[in-house]
């Protein structure tokens, strides 16, 4: 039978959670590379760019190629950024005993 207190104690700490979680995802920051290390951003937890950092030397290229280049360090900065998520996500998950 369910228990509708106990309910209500799973809310508000899942509510807990979510808040913790929200404070979280705003200190994180991953670094994505492209062309080596000659193209760097660097993307926050709650998935916006910070900087952009361009190898002086990379300006003189095809702007096409930078663009992809350019574009291949965003993708690779916001993959780590989702990895670093879920490893925080699975830890409170786990805390909460969700089976996640």
């Amino acid at each position: 039978m369910i228990n509708p207190l106990e309910m209500m104690r799973n809310l508000e700490n899942l509510k807990s959670q979510a808040e913790e979680m929200k404070k979280k995802a705003a200190l994180i920051k991953a670094t994505g590379y492209a062309m080596g290390n000659m193209i760097e951003v660097v993307a926050t937890g709650e998935l916006k760019i910070e900087s952009v950092k361009i190898d002086p030397s990379l300006l003189e290229q095809d702007p096409s190629m930078l663009q992809v280049l350019v574009a291949s360090a965003v993708n690779n900065a916001l993959e780590n950024v989702k990895s670093r998520l879920s490893q925080e996500l699975g830890q409170i998950g786990q805390g909460l005993n969700l089976g996640i």
